[in-house]
């Protein structure tokens, strides 16, 4: 019996509970926020004096307004007006200019416990507006896309006018969203202007004005023993090139050293001015061939180290290679997408990716909503079993915290050897947005690349952000077969005599918005280091265009040649892949321009920021201050659109962002699905009314503690152990 009461003890001491959902009744009351922006105009709003006496005669309201005129600081205004546990119901189009995101208005939410619906308001008047994108400084001479983005309520043809320095060079009626246009300039000030035929309600976001400032071309020297005479072709018409044989001249006066196929014995005697030129904010573009990396003896060569690759034989793939895969699986991945759930999606990718993996990798998986879970321990993927049922079997539910699964897999890679790598797999909807980036910061110090992949409805500036600060790539769900090349097995060329050219990172200067067409019959082995980043592989995934910045300056690798090997990369198209590694690592062109004033486009009614690179104190109608050696900075006030001029430099001025996004954003379904809330259209009052109470609900789980049950059974036991004792005591048993 004693026994018996020891063992309830220590039950009873251990705290056995169960838990039990708690359902308490809140006080339902909703507030509501309205913008009050010029924007608002394009929709009716006659509807709400007896929306908000209807709504308030079943449910207590408060009433606030946001934007104003002008103005539509929409998330610091909903911020200021809200506290904790409150369920707010937005009247507004979304659109959000300057301060405080709706994406952060959706992380204090979270935090908050507060509850973002929206009513589904329609335009019922037609507005377009128009706007144009592309390049605001260029060298003389190229070629430069502009797109010119079209906004409308509702989808209908409109005459569009595109001026380049007041000649006409587009005049169609169009219904497309985006209308492109190639252009070069000669060296000055030049106006672009893109003009709506149109009878709309907001008449001011019809016209878009735009400058350019082309310079001269930039000092670039051509290191070759032969002349390169098919590169000077490409690059003569585009940089002031100079041809040398060798690097015993004045460097300053270069924004840029192109090698051409040398050996490290070319380059190695010059080693120290190179880092020197380098690091001092200039740009290196090494070129491949028969010569140079492996066929040039750069390996463990003083070269080598400025390069974003080391030299190495093929079969380079088989090394240590550390791979985290981290799930995003909170409850933002269960919206649609394309017709399918986000989270059938991203499982789908997650396990196209393991399948391609090569099986000598060790791979760990990690899921995480508001904390993380263990999937699979860190082991070679060839050892792991069952682990395509264990990512099939995941929920998706909860919030979400990037940085708990971030963290866990730093934790597994922690005191790995070999590459180390994090995958994660989300729709970049998350807390802690600020330590994440912190987190990605942290990895790429430690040696640790962060490559993200969308999944869909994807905030795809914060995955890309991610990506950047990780030293990795960001693949569109779309893309996502592209880590193939990194991940997959090694494969080896064989009777393969030509090799497609393949770009795994469209997030970069080099390679946006660029299409390869071109076969290359060779290339050097190397293979990235790990701050590089890799931009173009071979087709079976060796790596051929690498990048890295080192010091202030930048440096760029093309594991290939243009002669024997390569010579498809000098036709038309492909041989951008040339020209833009030369303007990457250039960098800002009119650096070492003895003077410059910089002017950026601005906004009526606003300052605009003026910059001025001077031997001496500028003269200028506006104050300008000393901020570094020969750079002045001062602002100017605009108070009409159109062009304007400041120290002899032509600036544009446009009409309010009001104006320019028009209908509502998307940014607002994004906010109130994160959040929990509804959209609701205006006549649903009792709907709404519902809604809120039901969010007014507080659940919350509560432990049900036993330790009672067992006390009390040690204690009916210890006291049926006394009596029996008393009665053996006076014999009566």
């Amino acid at each position: 019996m004693r026994c018996l009461i020891f063992i309830f003890l220590v039950v009873a001491l251990a705290s056995p509970f169960i838990e039990i959902t708690d359902k308490t009744p809140g006080n339902p009351r909703i507030k509501l926020l309205i913008d009050n922006s010029s924007s608002m105009e394009l929709f009716n709003l006659n509807f709400l004096n007896d929306f908000g006496v209807n709504l308030e005669k079943q449910i207590p309201v408060e009433t606030y307004y946001i934007g104003s005129g002008l103005e539509s600081n929409l998330g610091e205004n909903i911020l200021s007006n809200v506290k904790p546990d409150d369920n707010v119901l937005l009247i507004t189009d979304g659109n959000n200019h300057g301060g405080v995101s709706l994406g952060d208005v959706a992380l204090q939410a979270g935090d908050f416990n507060m509850t973002f619906s929206s009513l589904n308001l329609k335009p019922d008047k037609y507005d377009v507006s128009v706007i144009i994108y592309g390049s605001s400084k260029t060298p003389a001479k190229i070629e430069n896309t502009f797109s010119v983005l079209i906004s409308q309520t509702n989808k209908r043809p409109v005459r569009l006018v595109i001026e380049v320095d007041g000649k006409v060079v587009f005049d169609e009626t169009t219904d497309k969203e985006i209308v492109k246009i190639k252009q070069s300039f000669e060296v000055g000030q030049h106006r672009i202007v893109a003009k709506l035929d149109v009878n709309d309600h907001f008449d001011n976001n019809n016209i878009y004005y735009k400058t350019i400032k082309v310079i001269p071309k930039p000092k670039v020297l051509l290191y070759t023993l032969d002349g390169s005479p098919n590169l000077k072709t490409l690059f003569d018409p585009i940089y002031e090139l100079n041809v040398v044989k060798d690097l015993e001249l004045d460097l300053k006066p270069y924004t840029a050293i192109v090698v051409d196929d040398l050996n490290s014995d070319k380059l190695d005697k010059y080693a120290d001015k190179l880092t020197d030129f380098v690091s001092e904010g200039n740009g290196l573009l090494v070129l491949g061939g028969t010569n140079s990396f492996d066929s040039g003896n750069y390996k463990s060569s003083r070269f080598e180290q400025l390069l974003p690759v080391f030299v190495a034989k093929s079969g380079k793939k088989e090394g240590e290679v550390n791979l985290a895969i981290v799930i995003d699986v909170s409850g933002s991945t269960s919206y649609g997408f394309g017709g399918y759930r986000k989270v059938d999606v991203e499982k789908a990718l997650v396990l196209k990716m393991i399948n391609d993996t090569s099986l000598v990798y060790n791979v760990g998986v990690i899921a995480f909503n508001d904390v993380a879970y263990l999937v699979a321990p860190m082991k070679r993927l060839l050892l792991h079993q069952d682990l395509d049922d264990k990512i099939k079997r995941l929920t998706f539910t909860g919030g979400t915290d990037m940085l708990q699964g971030i963290n866990a897999a730093l934790v597994m890679l922690k005191g790995k050897g070999g590459s180390k790598n994090i995958i994660i797999f989300s729709d970049g909807y998350t807390n802690n947005e600020e330590a994440i980036k912190s987190a990605a910061d942290y990895a790429s110090t430690q040696g640790i690349k962060v490559y993200t992949v969308g999944v869909g409805g994807t905030d795809e500036d914060f995955m890309k952000d991610i990506a950047r600060r990780g030293n990795g790539i960001y693949f569109k769900p779309e893309l996502s077969n592209q880590l193939k090349l990194i991940f997959g097995d090694t494969q080896i060329s064989g009777d393969k005599k030509s090799f497609g050219l393949v770009v795994v990172n469209e997030d970069h200067f080099v390679t946006g918005g660029m299409i390869l067409d071109a076969d290359i019959y060779g290339f050097n082995q190397v293979v990235p280091k790990s701050s590089a980043k890799l931009l173009v592989t071979t087709d079976i995934g060796d790596p051929v265009v690498n990048v890295w910045r080192f010091g202030l300056g930048r440096v760029a690798s093309i594991a290939t040649g243009y002669r024997l090997h390569g010579a498809e990369l000098l036709t038309k198209g492909n041989s951008l892949l040339l020209t833009r590694s030369a303007n990457w690592v250039i960098g800002d062109p009119e650096r070492k321009n003895p003077e410059f004033v910089d002017v950026e486009d601005g906004f009526v009614n606003d300052y605009v920021d003026v910059i001025v690179k001077s031997q001496k104190q500028p003269k200028a109608e506006i104050g300008l201050y000393k901020f570094d050696d020969n750079l002045y900075k001062g602002k100017m006030y605009v108070n009409f659109t159109g062009y304007n001029r400041v120290l002899d430099t032509i600036f544009a001025v446009n009409d309010k962002e009001e104006f320019r996004d028009v209908g509502v954003n998307k940014e607002l379904n994004q906010l109130i699905s994160l959040t929990g809330g509804k959209m609701f259209s205006p006549e649903n009052i009792d709907e709404i009314v519902e809604f809120i109470k039901q969010k007014s609900t507080k659940v919350r789980l509560v432990r049900k503690s036993y330790s009672w049950i067992f006390l009390l059974a040690a204690l009916i036991l210890y006291l049926v152990e006394v009596c029996v004792r008393r009665l053996v005591a006076y014999r009566v048993i």
